[in-house]
């Protein structure tokens, strides 16, 4: 066993690796700034929910403060993309070096194509990549409408209800095979061909020159896998296969990457940028930033050890064993000021955020209204190196306010946590262009918040 480290020490590293450890930087955001945010946290989740902002903004909002959000649409949608959409911790906006390595060990669609009568899946799956081949990206509805296909939609489906196009053209999404180009307004996937988005280059870059390069060639070689990778959910180890699985259990059809990429050393190059943005964790929670198997991820962590990338650790308190980026210091202080989404990297697996800050946190969106404790989109406000409280809010654009709908104090709260709230309120007010801030008296701090907004001071207990 490593070095024995205490919560606290832990809970910073967690907290520099995430760039939630100092007062953001004062200067005008840039293009710069923004792609450093994204090149630390490796991935940012997507989510429909649109209450208050798409979630994905909110992560750079976070550490940024106020920016220009088409800086993000900009590395998301304009070639040389500095990130592109697949599975990771769900949909995901990742790295391009990535998408390789996501691919062997995803290939997982919600609504698969399986169920289509083979001879249509493939009839569409081949005349929705003639069409992609020669057009401008198109959504799911304008490439039926460009196929000409009419089908009976069934109304007795309570769930997902998607037409035989869509279910083909997200199971091509989950294979790899096509990409998102971008989002429409009402955040629907734009398709183009994977190699129109993500040019060979940049994703060989995964297996290039740079850092780490040579350890994934060595791990890929000590793995004494095929070049390919285990094909068509094959085992790994000789034992039962722990890929991904679709619709039940269908073993997704893992192909080999055009790089040369197979799935040990997909899994190396995955978990240690997962160990970068964590900074430390168990091989569980550092497994979970890109929805890796665990005992893939285990045996990752202890080729990063033998490297000297990752080192074991003994944090008291926390079950272990826990593995941190050889790389990472330990900062004396936590200094950052946040609101956090319901869908940020540093909450992503709730039994770390538990352990490492004391803080029992769900999203009860898809909770009943009746039956929710805090609210239907609830931030966590961390303030230092503590989470001191939960803020329901939603942009209401009609009225150019954002309606916090109740503010709930952590019991450690400090005195001045309602004032210094009440200034990142203010904050993320300006960055969303909402002119009036509305406070209902609902939750321990609601009161303290509404009264530092109308003296309009923060800061100071």
């Amino acid at each position: 066993m490593g070095a024995a480290l205490s919560l606290a020490q832990a809970r910073r590293i967690a907290l520099s690796a995430q760039g939630l450890n100092a007062p953001r930087p004062t200067a005008p955001v840039t293009a710069r700034a923004v792609g450093r945010i994204f090149d630390r946290l490796q991935l940012v989740q997507i989510d429909s929910v649109n209450v208050l902002v798409r979630s994905h903004y909110l992560p750079f909002f976070s550490r940024l403060g106020n920016y220009d959000r088409d800086l993000v649409d900009r590395m998301a949608n304009r070639s040389p993309r500095r990130m592109v959409e697949y599975w990771a911790h769900e949909a995901s906006f990742v790295q391009p070096e990535h998408f390789d390595a996501l691919r062997l060990w995803q290939s997982r669609t919600w609504v698969g194509a399986g169920t289509l009568e083979i001879a249509l899946r493939e009839d569409l799956a081949a005349r929705i990549l003639a069409v992609l081949a020669t057009s401008r990206p198109l959504t799911s509805a304008q490439l039926t409408e460009r196929l000409g296909h009419v089908e009976e939609r069934r109304t007795d489906n309570w769930g997902w209800n998607w037409n035989a196009v869509k279910r083909v053209v997200s199971d091509l999404f989950a294979r790899g095979i096509v990409s998102s180009a971008g989002r429409t307004p009402s955040f629907e996937r734009r398709y183009a061909l994977t190699e129109a988005v993500i040019p060979a280059a940049r994703r060989a870059l995964a297996l290039g020159d740079g850092p780490g390069a040579a350890a994934a060639r060595r791990a890929r070689g000590a793995a004494n896998f095929p070049a390919g990778g285990a094909l068509d959910g094959g085992a790994l180890d000789g034992g039962e296969p722990d890929g991904g699985a679709l619709d039940g259990g269908e073993l997704a059809v893992v192909r080999p990457s055009p790089n040369g990429l197979d799935r040990e050393s997909a899994a190396l190059l995955l978990t240690r940028a997962a160990l970068k943005a964590h900074g430390i964790g168990t091989v569980r929670c550092i497994a979970d930033y890109f929805r890796l198997p665990a005992k893939a991820t285990q045996r990752a962590l202890m080729e990063l050890v033998r490297q000297g990338e990752a080192e074991e650790v003994d944090v008291r308190g926390w079950e272990g064993p826990q593995f941190k980026d050889a790389a990472a210091s330990v900062p004396r202080a936590a200094a950052g000021c946040a609101l956090l989404s319901p869908f940020d990297s540093l909450v992503f697996e709730r039994r770390r955020l538990e352990r490492l800050f004391g803080f029992h946190y769900r999203i009860e969106i898809y909770t009943p209204a009746h039956r929710r404790q805090f609210g239907y989109y609830v931030l966590p406000f961390l303030l230092g190196e503590t989470m001191v409280a939960r803020v329901d809010v939603k942009a209401d654009r009609v009225a150019g306010a954002l309606l916090v709908h109740a503010v709930h104090g952590e019991p450690d709260a400090p005195a001045h946590a309602g004032a210094e709230l009440a200034a990142e309120l203010r904050l993320m007010a300006t960055w969303l262009g909402l002119e009036e801030i509305r406070v209902a008296e609902n939750g321990s701090l609601s009161d303290a918040v509404a009264r530092s907004l109308r003296l309009g001071t923060a800061g100071e207990p």
